[in-house]
């Protein structure tokens, strides 16, 4: 009797596995290749492959991916690869502050107050036009306050939507 509901509750597995990874973006784009070009672009960054990474990243940034968004953001800031340029890395760091970790919000600080206040409320309608193309909405994200484990600080996490 083990072995058949062990049997059932492993092919349940499967079969949920494997409809997991064939699940979809509203774009019909498959979950595998979205998260692929994701993963490939941070990992491409990590290895200091720049020119692969900015590929990916601003591939992984246009479909809404948050960590796209603010490595990529980081790129045009720091010079990795490519000539610095504050206003898109501005532009791409607004649209990921969607999301909120405290990392990123201390970065965002940082970066902030290193930047005259003309330039950036020079910036705010290029950031609007930003966020309704690239933005957790127009991208079909689900945006949700989570405490990462043993901790009660709530960040917000947003995360692909996949039918």
């Amino acid at each position: 009797m083990k072995a058949i509901v062990f049997a059932l509750l492993f092919t349940g597995t499967l079969i949920s596995t494997a409809a997991d990874a064939q699940s979809r973006t509203k774009d019909h784009m498959w979950k595998t290749e979205y998260l692929s070009i994701v993963e490939s672009g941070l990992f491409a960054l990590k290895a200091e492959n720049y020119e692969e990474a900015y590929t990916k990243l601003l591939e992984g940034a246009k479909l809404g991916n948050k960590s796209s968004q603010y490595y990529l953001a980081q790129m045009y800031f720091q010079g990795w690869g490519i000539e610095p340029n504050y206003e898109e890395g501005w532009l791409w760091l607004k649209v990921a502050m969607e999301q909120k970790t405290a990392e990123w919000n201390r970065s965002f600080r940082s970066i902030r107050d290193a930047l005259p206040e003309d330039f950036r409320t020079a910036m705010e309608p290029f950031v609007d036009e930003h966020i309704a193309l690239y933005g957790a909405k127009a991208q079909d994200l689900r945006c949700e306050k989570r405490a990462a484990i043993g901790s009660n600080i709530k960040e917000i996490i947003c995360s692909k939507r996949f039918y």
